[in-house]
């Protein structure tokens, strides 16, 4: 193998790929990157038998080839590479691959390419077309509510459903619940469960581009996220298990309804959130004649008490939250104002932009004693 290509270029392709090497000893052939020059295209790929992903460029190559290296020293040698050309090349007889650019010159130790896995278990079936944009708001706007290391548990991913040109993305803990959805036409129905992490790792993957379009495939098992004008393709395993019929849980109504500027209580809140020294914050709100109250308080710290006007539908109303939970919703929405919907009691709360009823939120208060 040999090929020359600039050091921006293969820098982009490895940092895409470098969060899917595995970080254990489990195979070491996981812990390196798989490259391939073949035809004026170079395929740099990782995988931890989790999650893999995919980047490609085009090349200048005179030498067809493979190789895996390890990634946790080659990738930050080709960060620090001087900016231009950079010419790589495969020394078989000393199962070596060599690096050139500027004055340096590098060699790592490689492994067989043939041991390196295929990313994808089974051939792709299609299921949608979307604009990439559309993916980046609706993984924003739910990932953050899934519960945070549950491993293979279903509560530990994103449900991924699309039924009748409508795809929906939910997410849950247990103690709060995020529901998105967008018309996304032709695509086939389906329904899945996504691990938080890919639902990550394919946000950031996901440019900014508003003419940039995301492929959607089934694999069985397996799901497979094609970037198109990126060339990169995420594969990633699915989470076995039967989501909760979450329409169950979203109130049909509440007994009080608020209309309230998003930067003010964002504000309000990074304040109140000061006073949880030891566990969380919980914060109190007290709705009553077109004002909220916010308190928070913390036995060794002291406590927080402020005041917001609101809009007010419905009668007075206190309900306590964590306050972390609250910002969090808040801080993804793109609206300058949200309805929040409480009721007395330990009843749900429930939160959404004023002018987007398609992002619901779903908040179960707290007991203050």
């Amino acid at each position: 193998m040999r090929f020359a290509t600039t050091q921006g270029e293969m820098l982009r392709c490895l940092d895409m790929v470098g969060r899917a090497v595995a970080n254990r000893d489990v195979n070491p052939i996981l812990t390196g990157i798989y490259l391939e020059c073949e035809n004026g295209r170079l395929t740099v790929r990782a995988t931890d038998s989790e999650i893999g992903i995919e980047a490609c460029t085009s090349v200048e190559s005179d030498q067809p080839g493979k190789v895996v290296v390890e990634a946790k020293y080659f990738l930050p040698l080709v960060r620090r590479l001087p900016g231009g050309d950079v010419f790589v090349q495969e020394l078989p007889e000393h199962q070596m691959l060599e690096i050139r650019a500027g004055t340096g010159s590098f060699r790592f130790q490689t492994m067989a390419a043939d041991q390196f896995p295929a990313l994808a278990a089974a051939e792709p079936k299609p299921l949608l077309r979307m604009p990439s944009q559309i993916a980046v708001r609706m993984i924003r706007q739910t990932v953050y509510a899934a519960q945070k290391d549950q491993g293979h548990s279903v509560f530990g991913g994103v449900l991924m459903e699309y039924a009748d040109g409508e795809l929906r993305f939910v997410a849950t803990d247990t103690s709060r619940l995020c529901f998105n959805r967008a018309a996304v036409p032709n695509g086939e129905n389906f329904k899945m469960i996504l691990p938080a992490r890919t639902c990550v790792e394919l946000q950031r993957l996901l440019p900014s581009n508003p003419d940039s379009m995301l492929e959607i495939a089934s694999l069985g098992s397996q799901v497979l996220f094609r970037l198109e004008t990126e060339d990169v393709i995420l594969v990633s395993r699915l989470l076995e298990g039967q989501y909760p019929d979450y329409t169950r849980v979203i109130p049909s109504q509440t007994d009080t309804e608020i209309l309230a500027s998003c930067s003010e209580l964002i504000s309000a809140l990074e304040r109140a959130e000061l006073m949880g020294k030891k566990g969380p914050a919980i914060v109190t709100l007290s709705v009553e004649e077109g004002i909220m109250k916010l308190e928070s308080r913390d036995v060794e710290l002291g406590e927080a008490n402020e005041s917001l006007s609101i809009e007010q539908k419905g009668p007075s109303v206190t309900s306590a939250f964590q306050v972390r939970f609250l910002l969090d919703m808040l801080k993804t929405t793109d609206s300058d104002k949200v309805r929040m919907g409480l009721s007395s009691g330990l009843s749900p709360g429930m939160i959404r932009p004023v002018d987007d009823d398609d992002y619901i939120y779903v908040l179960m208060p707290v007991r203050v004693i």
